[in-house]
């Protein structure tokens, strides 16, 4: 039986750091200024995806863990395989398949620290409904879904498995993709198994008409405002605000998983809201330290130490 199991993209991430780079934002839209030739002041390759970040995020604070994703049987595979080895995620349920291609992005950081992401998603967007295994999933005590680029069939299958096993619990952090069949109707809202919906504040406001149908069927819905903090809403009636922290802001990739990841941690150790957002809040704090998802994550014994005074 596992603590967790984390379903969603595993996948490989290249970080290039240029100060000739510029990036700015023009009507939503990001454009690129460049020279003829960029000279890089860092690199960094790393392994990201929702699913990975998370597992990883788990593991270190001290569940058992297993995840479930897709990718290729290459080199890409074998790195991000590794890397579950290393921190103690289980594989077992890793789907690798020898005809796709391992998902990966390059992230292009500018001076003024905006991101350029070219996003190839390969495999990690390819789970069907037979990857996924009913018996793990009712055999777990709780479920993380990240984004599994909108795949409804699977989404179905996850939720037909978790409404017949109850007693698993599921916290929800979908992409675009999801929230937009959402919003065309593709699932009542009333028959997904949701305990903690996390949203940022731009997909918050994409499912606008769903708002008093969220709220009223998910007991609880994160709403996270980058470094403004966010809010929580429990069951539509309470609502808790916090702040964001950061030391140091070097790269914001992985914040969002870093924060649902501490904070469903902390409901799996047996606290209340509050100090779930403060488990999510130092976990997201200490990861925008560092390059990638996964370098500043907390480990269990780190994240007691900084919130002691809050018990």
């Amino acid at each position: 039986m596992y603590d967790v199991i984390s379903i969603g993209s595993s996948l490989l991430d290249i970080f290039i750091q240029s100060n000739d780079l510029e990036a700015n934002r023009i009507d939503n839209k990001q454009t690129l200024t460049y020279g003829d030739k960029l000279e890089l002041s860092d690199f960094h390759i790393v392994t990201g995806g929702g699913a990975s970040n998370t597992a990883v995020a788990f593991a270190r604070l001290g569940l058992n863990v297993a995840v479930i994703s897709e990718t290729g049987c290459d080199e890409f595979a074998s790195l991000i395989t590794a890397d579950f080895q290393k921190e103690g995620v289980e594989t077992n349920l890793l789907i690798q398949e020898k005809l796709e291609r391992t998902g990966g992005s390059v992230v292009l950081v500018a001076k003024n620290s905006e991101r350029v992401a070219l996003v190839h998603r390969g495999a990690a967007s390819l789970l069907d409904p037979f990857d996924i295994p009913a018996f793990w999933l009712s055999q777990s005590r709780w479920i993380h879904l990240s984004s599994i680029g909108g795949r409804q069939e699977t989404l179905s299958k996850i939720f037909k498995v978790l409404n017949n096993n109850q007693e698993t619990k599921m916290s929800w952090n979908p992409g675009k993709k999801e929230l937009l069949s959402l919003v065309a109707g593709a699932f009542s809202i009333e028959q997904i198994p949701c305990e903690v919906f996390f949203v940022n504040q731009e997909e918050w406001q994409l499912v606008e008409p769903l708002h008093e149908q969220i709220l009223l069927n998910f007991p609880q819905v994160v709403i996270t405002k980058g470094k403004e903090g966010g809010e929580v809403h429990y069951f539509g009636k309470k609502k808790f605000e916090f702040m964001g922290e950061a030391n140091a802001l070097v790269d914001s990739t992985g914040a969002g998983d870093a924060f649902a990841a501490g904070y469903v941690a902390a409901l799996l150790n047996g606290y209340q809201i509050p100090m779930a957002i403060a488990w999510g809040v130092k976990n997201a704090g200490n990861v925008i330290a560092y390059f990638g998802a996964k370098l500043g994550l907390l480990r269990k014994a780190q994240i007691l130490e900084l919130t002691k005074q809050q018990n």
